[in-house]
């Protein structure tokens, strides 16, 4: 029986919220499925590899989870030092990194890391896929598969995520108790992968085609993880409430459940939504990507007005939904970052925010069009050359951008201040 494990690295900054590896749970149950053994070193909870019973076969290192394959980290460091250890554990293992970097520079990728393959793909199917390859004896080139990306697999054909293989407590987010946001237990689900906006800054893994898995499938997910005693989501979604037929089903099966949840959308979806409809299904606080009050006159594809925002904020309080809203430090050309238009609209935003810092990445149309420019005119090869992009263009900026997030993180309505652990 094939024995397959999981590795999970540190992450590269300290972060208000540690989600639960989504990606590795559907992965790990499809493999189960099909007879393997699998397990799951989260390297985030413990530096200690999993007691099983004999070593792995086959470790597949993830290099960033469906939680931040979105905004996936430039700095490999964490990711290579996991998978040295693995190779010093379990030296008969074979290795393969899966993610966003495997799938967008896996030359680069496989030799920065050490491992012996990378699988190109959105996470989860390439891992089930390159495994089942491994497995098989099927030749196999460094880079898998042999031309472009592994084929997405259908979610609903699998079977429900494998939560047994994790303890839920110890994944958290942003929660309400007794109205008050908090650091809490929380569980994680993704019903609609895609997003159809064209955000040039936006490293978009699962494409821009809208695929909703059955909602009776999210039921599904949502009452396995009540089961083990998680009563409050996160949804993944990029865009909560841009499929209508999906939401409004999903807002009825979850209307009396006594579930509490939080998602993510974006301030014209809200606006032409009857956001009643999530309140009365459980819904507690909704992410905007709000960005910048300026980002409408950046040349990044967003053109939300300020009053757009603020709009939307104020029908998610009316419904008596709290709003947060994403911030992103460093978009070129924006006015409102440059003239402290930014920080004053932080500082009155009602709700809470959580800030983000401009990552030029591989995979987006932004960094194809400045990454030649901060490169000596070529696009990088390495991923060290990638993080000096982004590091070359930060220090070009006309403001100290390390400045204005220090004040920004300040304010006392920044979620990292506004959550307590419980």
């Amino acid at each position: 029986m094939t024995h397959v494990c999981f590795a999970i690295p540190d992450d590269e900054f300290d972060r208000e919220f540690l989600q639960l590896p989504l990606d590795v749970a559907n992965a790990g149950a499809a493999l189960r499925a099909e007879g393997m053994r699998v397990s799951v070193w989260d390297n985030r909870l413990t530096d200690t590899p999993p007691d099983t019973d004999g070593d792995p076969d086959i470790v597949v290192v993830i290099t960033a989870i469906a939680d931040r394959a979105q905004c996936y980290p430039l700095v490999l460091d964490p990711v290579r030092a996991l998978a040295d250890r693995a190779r010093r554990q379990w030296p008969g293992a074979t290795l393969v990194a899966c993610g966003p970097h495997a799938t967008q520079m896996p030359e680069a990728t496989r030799r920065e890391l050490g491992t012996d393959h990378v699988a190109r793909g959105e996470t989860d199917s390439a891992a089930v896929q390159a495994v089942r390859d491994l497995a098989a004896g099927r030749p196999s080139l460094p880079v898998m598969p042999l031309a472009d990306s592994y084929p997405q697999l259908a979610p609903e054909q699998w079977p429900l995520p494998a939560y047994d293989l994790f303890d839920l407590s110890s994944y958290t987010a942003e929660v309400f108790m007794d109205g008050q946001v908090r650091r809490g237990s929380c569980g994680i689900v993704l019903g609609v992968r895609g997003c159809t906006y064209g955000c040039t800054f936006c490293h978009l893994p699962f494409g821009t085609r809208m695929r909703p898995q059955p909602v009776e499938r999210t039921l599904a997910e949502i009452a396995a993880m009540r089961e083990r005693d998680v009563d409050f989501i996160f949804f993944l979604d990029y865009v909560f409430g841009l499929h209508p037929t999906y939401y409004k089903e999903l807002c009825r099966g979850l209307t009396g459940q006594g579930v509490g949840w939080t998602g993510q959308s974006r301030a014209e979806v809200v606006l032409r939504t009857d956001v009643d409809e999530w309140a009365r299904a459980g819904c507690k606080g909704m992410w905007l990507g709000a960005e910048s009050p300026g980002i409408a006159d950046t040349p990044v594809g967003k053109r939300i007005k300020p009053g757009v925002t603020n709009a939307a904020v104020r029908k998610l309080q009316d419904a008596g939904i709290t709003p947060f809203a994403f911030i992103l430090v460093g978009l070129p050309d924006d006015p409102a970052c440059q003239n402290g238009e930014l920080l004053e609209w932080a500082t009155n935003l009602p709700g809470y925010f959580g800030l983000n810092q401009l990552f030029l990445r591989p995979g987006t149309t932004l960094y194809d069009q400045l990454a030649p420019r901060y490169n000596d005119g070529r696009m990088p090869s390495t991923w060290s050359e990638v993080e000096a992009v982004t590091r070359r263009y930060r220090e070009s900026y006309p403001v100290d951008l390390n400045e204005l997030r220090d004040q920004l993180s300040r304010l006392p309505n920044y979620i990292g201040n506004a959550m307590a652990k419980l």
